[in-house]
């Protein structure tokens, strides 16, 4: 089954003061270290919500439909553009996703479901699981009536969780750290070293 990646790049970064998509770690942009990763397992990358100076070769820019909404709208954006009925989302302020487990999540995904969610803990993932179009209609729905929580359109749709152990839990905190201080950017590129 072939899977879109979709990386949600229209935030306003506003804890890091700068585009957090085009810091560098070991002198690449954080969102290019998430393409490479995502187009390791999607055969089409899109990036939702960007701008042209987010422009990496191998993935389309598409705009928010509803602009200024949040992740939410970058999803459904995306989600509306895809060329496959399911969708991998992940935030571009991941430096280091893991591309086995994005193949874990993905191989989760059941006919009829509209969301397979990463469960970390007692914590949701949004910004790192699978979405069907069905999920899109839902998100709009949400979005129609100002309600912008990437988790809202859960309550219209059939959806799972794939839930990872604690055990488990201890070997993803790079795979799953964001980039959102100045702080955390520090970190990740201290990991790199």
């Amino acid at each position: 089954m072939d899977i879109t990646g979709i990386i949600l790049a229209g935030g306003k970064s506003s804890r890091m003061g700068e585009n957090k998509a085009l810091l560098e770690i070991d002198g690449i942009t954080i969102i290019e270290r998430v393409a490479g990763v995502v187009a390791s397992v999607c055969p089409e990358v899109i990036i939702a919500g960007g701008s042209n100076r987010l422009d990496i070769p191998g993935c389309r820019t598409v705009p928010d439909i509803y602009p200024g909404c949040g992740p939410l709208c970058g999803l459904h954006a995306g989600l509306t553009e895809a060329g496959n009925r399911y969708s991998f989302a992940v935030a571009c302020d991941i430096p280091f996703p893991d591309a086995g487990l994005m193949k874990r999540i993905i191989g989760e995904i059941e006919e009829g479901c509209a969301a397979v969610m990463l469960k970390t803990g007692p914590f949701f993932e949004p910004l790192f699981s699978v979405y069907s179009k069905d999920f899109a209609k839902a998100a709009e729905e949400c979005i129609k009536k100002g309600i912008f929580k990437v988790t809202a359109p859960l309550e219209l749709v059939p959806w799972k969780e794939v839930a990872v152990s604690p055990k488990e839990l201890a070997g993803l905190e790079r795979a799953l750290m964001n980039v959102n201080t100045p702080e955390e950017y520090e970190r990740a590129k201290g990991i790199i070293k």
